[in-house]
């Protein structure tokens, strides 16, 4: 509680309350004297607290210097559905530790009845006290009002409660339950991840279980033979489960630690107890019932171990506040508050519930059961869920009770626990089935050749051709193919640049019912040979002497000329009937081992795609689309299939103009395409210089996370922003949506489109409801046939989904909004453990391209990520190395104190991998090497100021470098959380004086701690 108090100090999450109105007018001066006689009454009311540093002391002020006077409020008009949160305001007065009370009084004179309120902090009352408090308050008040003597019961002091010491029982049986717990597991899949500064903000939703619910809990009961509580508890952990905590979950329970003989004791004694239950998703719901019941209580009867004893027998995890050991609370009683039916001294009381606009917990379910039904109130935290989240998440509670009702005996990880809401949106999200001709790309084209023969295809600098003369080199193409021994089924290598003719090619594969391989003749000649090699091409169409693997016969073909003259052909011959489950090519990608791995997709797939887009762009034979992307990269197929299958052109860019934005500009002057598309990386390098061409233009970006930034930036040209997702395996874009200025935090990736299934997934494989995050599998007509000669990935990475048929398991890390469209927030395999703390990457790497000087960021971890691990944070930015101080401050209000980076480091450019991707691998090599912009070194003289000199000395030896002076930063020069607590120890052993970790991050560099030791 103390030490909430401390890291939050603008809080008032301990703040509680009691309040009711009547029906009419008090005597304000006999309620005061009635307070009177409580506070004379109850010792524990009067004691005070006075805080030193980071100790707390405590002190009781004699009966007769103690007063707590009422305020009274003349103008308190709110309506009546408001007065509750009217009065938040006086309920979360902060209360000051300096020997003033820890309780006020106020009486409110309302239109509609006067209204009491007495506000407490929780360390001298909890919500038990109300009622006897209450019983007190009216019993001295009706006596005194009628001019009569208190009774002599409300005389009798009540010293303050003192809770027994805990047995060494119980303190064993708490390590023994919780000593090798991890809190991190608490953490749910939903809501917002921790905040660099908590705000212990809170709010709340209430819920009426339906009808169907309720008849299913007293279903369970009889089933289970376990109390209506037990069962409610034991959904909880299902719901908790389901959202990603656990599989091992704790869940607090408060509990009076009254004695036996006073239960109705005023003052602070409640504790919390963490019932710790693990789900096993192949047990059933009532298994999990008869668990959770001995759970709870075994921990009843053991509860004499303060919570935050119970904390101390529990090894701490990572650096965060929330490593504690219950993140989520459930408490059941009969009702809330005060009961019902109330007099005051023959005026009607009704009680009245002040939430004090806070909570301690992620999530509260507070359930009051009566005859009538079972109301939810749903507390939550603010800084970590929002309303609908919360909504969400009680007709979640609210199904998964029907269902367990309907099979107790059911496995828990087989309950869908989704509401009719997550069905509608997913369903109809999903809801893909679209049927469409030409059935496949050559005969799209063919179809041009038969119409237009002489309309323009592709534009390639100043040369054209047309239909006809592209159809006629493909056809040169196919019989070369055949003269060379290619049958249906075989792999035929591309290495050329892009050209008429590379696509001349690639139709005339085709054509002879073989599958191309896209290779990069750019690409260093060990990677183009181990694709050779491993694909085993036995034709490879070039345009340059290239270096063929010396252990393979590999017949070498140089592609026909398009618009050589072809005598004797005859175009009107149709194609040959392609079957769509055949290969159509072959890419590689990179792969986690080093070793690229080759991924087959079929006919089916490109054929989709290429109608799909063509209708999602509105793709006329009028249009023209720029292809800019290299061939070897499967984000070409919209460049390459879209323009083909529409009957449009394709103009054709230099290499030049993925990083020189002049180069760009001049293409779209005088080609004018209405269709571009480019990574993030490239619209970074190239928006300065076109940003004036793409008004009415259609943009498509992907590939890459999109900064919000660089969104705002390309909508604010005009364009119509296309972002699309898609894994290689699934055929370039699998997901779609147009962007509005409506960016939230980060961009929606948009639908699945023509013919794919979405599924986000739980690590368990439980397909999840809207809002909760876990990996994207992609099924349909774009997926992959797997991958070439890789048994082992095929059997991991890909399977077959009971109604979608085969999927792909995609590694990315994404939820279903509730509009229907899909986010991804990161890769699972960019989730790093750093100290104990779990990090995401890619959330990394967001908040830092907040920063208004940050045009990309890519985020490392250099060593041994469980000691000196470093987090490092590569930055492209026109403000060079001056602007890394900066970097530091922005990214501390934007993350946890873990997850802020210890090192920046800023260059000219990200460097690339042959997808045009960021390249990792070699961002990691750099860190490690320790090159890269450096902090400037300590050339100042050595400061005057002997706390400074102290305070350098400490630095430079918990960070192992010489280069600190009285200006360096601590965090951006390798500092960490856990560091940094071992630097505040040293300094307080030195100087006698506490300062908190917070405080290190307010003052980071030695001049400012040593300022800030002088005047805390």
């Amino acid at each position: 509680m103390w030490l909430l108090e401390r890291l939050v100090p603008d809080a008032a999450a301990n703040n509680l309350s009691l309040a009711f109105q009547v029906d009419g007018k008090l005597d304000a001066a006999a309620l005061q004297s009635s307070l009177d006689v409580l506070f004379r009454r109850h010792e524990v009311l009067r004691t005070v607290y006075f805080s030193s540093g980071a100790e707390l002391m405590k002190a009781v002020v004699p009966e007769a210097d103690f007063a707590v006077r009422i305020e009274e409020f003349d103008e308190f008009t709110p309506a009546a559905e408001d007065i509750e949160r009217a009065l938040r305001p006086f309920v979360t007065r902060r209360f000051a530790f300096d020997g003033r009370s820890l309780v006020r009084a106020g009486l409110f004179h309302h239109p509609d009845g006067q209204v009491v309120c007495l506000a407490f902090h929780h360390l001298v009352y909890d919500i038990i006290s109300g009622t006897t408090l209450f019983q007190e308050l009216m019993a001295a008040y009706e006596r005194i009002v009628n001019g009569q003597d208190v009774p002599a019961e409300l005389l009798t002091p009540v010293p303050t409660f003192h809770e027994p010491e805990p047995t060494a029982e119980s303190l064993a049986f708490w390590r023994d339950r919780l000593g090798d717990f991890d809190p991190e597991t608490l953490d749910l899949a939903c809501g917002a991840p921790d905040g660099a500064d908590p705000t212990l903000k809170g709010d709340q939703v209430s819920y009426q279980l339906s009808a169907e619910a309720r008849a299913a809990v007293a279903r369970l009961q009889r089933e289970a033979r376990a109390p209506e509580a037990v069962i409610l508890l034991a959904a909880y952990y299902v719901l908790l489960a389901a959202h990603g905590a656990g599989p091992d979950i704790t869940v607090g329970s408060p509990v009076s630690v009254r004695p036996k003989e006073a239960p109705g004791t005023v003052g602070h004694h409640t504790n919390v107890l963490p019932l710790r239950v693990a789900v096993d998703p192949a047990e059933g719901f009532r298994g999990l019932v008869r668990r959770a019941r001995d759970t709870y209580f075994d921990a009843l009867t053991h509860a004499d171990v303060p919570v935050d004893s119970i904390s101390d027998l529990v090894p701490r995890a990572g650096s965060s506040w929330r490593n504690r050991l219950c993140r989520h609370l459930f408490n059941y009683f009969p009702q809330l508050g005060l009961t019902t039916g109330l007099e005051v001294n023959g005026l009607r009381a009704s009680p009245l519930v002040v939430e004090n606009g806070y909570s301690k917990f992620d999530l509260e379910f507070f359930l009051a059961s009566s005859d009538t039904g079972i109301q939810i109130i749903a507390r939550y935290g603010t800084d970590k869920l929002e309303e609908a989240d919360v909504e969400a998440l009680l007709l979640r509670y609210d199904a998964l009770l029907v269902s367990c009702g309907a099979d107790s005996n059911l496995p828990i990880g087989r309950i869908a626990v989704w509401s009719e809401q997550d069905r509608a949106v997913i369903e109809a999200a999903n809801d893909t089935a679209m049927r469409f001709e030409p059935a496949d790309v050559p005969a799209a084209v063919h179809a041009h050749v038969l119409a237009t023969p002489d309309a323009v295809a592709m534009e390639h600098g100043d040369r054209t051709v047309s239909y006809r003369e592209l159809w006629d080199a493909a056809l040169d193409n196919r019989d070369a193919l055949a003269e060379a021994g290619v049958v249906a089924g075989d792999i035929v290598a591309i290495a050329a640049a892009r050209s008429p003719e590379l696509t001349a090619a690639v139709l005339g594969v085709w054509l002879a019912r073989a599958a191309y391989l896209p290779v990069d003749p750019e690409h260093p000649a060990q990677r183009v040979a181990y694709l050779l090699t491993d694909s085993d091409a036995k034709v490879i169409f070039t345009d340059r002497e290239l270096p063929l693997p010396a252990d393979r016969v590999m017949a070498r073909l140089e592609p026909a000329r398009v618009g050589a003259a072809s005598a004797g052909r005859t175009r009107e011959d149709l194609p040959p009937v392609i079957d769509p489950a055949s290969a159509a090519y072959l890419i590689y990608t990179s792969g986690s081992s080093g070793r690229p791995k080759g991924a087959l997709l079929p006919h089916r797939a490109v054929a989709n795609v290429a109608a799909d887009y063509t209708v999602r762009m509105r793709a006329t034979a009028d249009d023209a689309t720029l292809w800019m992307t290299t061939f070897a990269f499967d984000m070409a197929n919209l460049e390459h299939y879209v323009p083909l299958y529409s009957g449009g052109r394709i103009v054709i860019a230099p290499d030049e103009a993925r990083v020189d934005g002049r180069v760009l500009l001049d293409l779209l002057k005088r080609h004018q395409p209405g269709i571009i598309q480019a990574t993030p990386t490239t619209w970074r390098l190239v928006l300065d210089h076109v940003a004036d061409q793409l008004d009415g233009r259609r943009v498509v970006i992907g590939a890459e996370p999109l900064p919000v930034p660089l969104a705002e930036r390309l909508l604010a040209t005009g364009c119509e922003l296309h972002h699309a997702y898609g894994p290689t395996e699934t055929t370039t874009w699998c997901t779609w949506g147009i962007l509005d200025r409506e960016l939230g935090d980060r961009p929606h990736i948009g639908k699945p489109i023509w013919n794919v299934q979405v599924m986000v997934v739980a690590p368990d494989g439980r397909e999840l409801p809207v809002g909760v995050r876990g990996e994207l599998w992609i099924a349909g007509d774009g997926v992959a046939l797997g991958y070439h000669k890789r048994p082992e990935l095929n059997a991991s990475r890909f399977g077959e989904h009971p109604r979608y048929g085969r999927y792909y398991r995609s590694g990315d890390v994404g939820r279903w909004r509730a509009d229907g469209n899909l986010e991804v927030s990161g890769r699972s395999d960019r989730q790093v453990k750093l100290r104990g703390n779990r990090i995401e990457l890619g959330e990394v790497e967001a908040a830092v391209l907040g920063h208004p000087q940050v045009r990309a960021a890519a985020a490392i971890v250099v060593g041994d990520r469980s000691a000196d691990g470093r987090l490092v944070v590569f930055v492209e930015s026109a403000a060079g190395p001056d602007i890394v101080d900066g970097l530091w401050q922005h990214a501390r209000t934007e993350l946890p104190n873990s997850a802020i980076p210890q090192d920046f480091i800023v260059v000219d450019a990200l460097p690339t991998n042959a997808n045009e991707k960021v390249d990792y691998l070699a961002l990691e090599a750099v860190a490690a090497s320790g090159k890269g912009s450096e902090s400037a070194a300590a050339e100042e003289q050595e400061p005057a100021d002997e706390l400074v000199r102290t305070v350098i000395e400490l630095y430079r030896e918990l960070l192992g470098r010489d280069d600190v002076s009285a200006q360096s930063n601590f965090f951006t020069h390798g500092g960490h959380s856990l560091l940094g607590a071992q630097l505040l120890q040293k300094l307080e052993e030195i100087t006698k004086v506490t300062v908190k970790l917070a405080d290190l991050f307010s003052a980071p560099t030695p001049a400012a701690l040593a300022a800030h030791i002088r005047t805390g």
